[in-house]
């Protein structure tokens, strides 16, 4: 398991469970950036984190949890000497393997009418992270990952 989900955290930012809409994510990203702020990570470390969440929350409402309004997803932020560690949880849908593996471009090189719809967040996402691990472990999903600050 990666440090980001193994090691106890130097300074958790935040702890959250909450429901599965956009509306939710959009205050958990924000609530994410003023803690960032507060903690004088520089503004690139800032961005890369909600871009990140951003993808990786909005895939979790869209595609895992999709339909279930009910639904939950649990939220971990802390942060440590080397940069922000992130945890994910959700009881939706098994992540594709390949995403987890795929960090290409989907093809581009084609009329705008048969340009691909998806694929864009899961290479944005492996560019950004340092280090992601997934578990699936009895009907939950477990995603974490790791940002160090972007060399200047």
């Amino acid at each position: 398991m990666s440090r980001a989900a193994a090691e106890p955290a130097a300074d958790e930012l935040i702890r959250a469970r909450f429901p599965a809409t956009d509306l939710a994510v959009r205050e958990q990203i924000a609530r994410v950036r003023v803690c960032l702020c507060r903690t004088r990570a520089s503004v690139a470390l800032q961005e890369n984190v909600a871009i990140l969440l951003g993808e990786i929350l909005n895939n979790i409402v869209e595609h895992s949890l999709a339909g279930r309004h009910d639904a939950r997803i649990a939220l971990a932020v802390s942060r440590d000497a080397d940069g922000i560690c992130v945890e994910t949880q959700d009881v939706g849908e098994p992540l594709p393997p390949q995403l987890l593996t795929s960090a290409r471009l989907p093809e581009t090189a084609v009329d705008v009418v048969n340009m691909p719809e998806g694929g864009f967040g899961w290479f944005i996402i492996h560019a950004l992270a340092d280090e992601m691990v997934y578990v699936r472990d009895e009907g939950t999903n477990r995603l974490s990952f790791r940002l160090s600050e972007p060399a200047p």
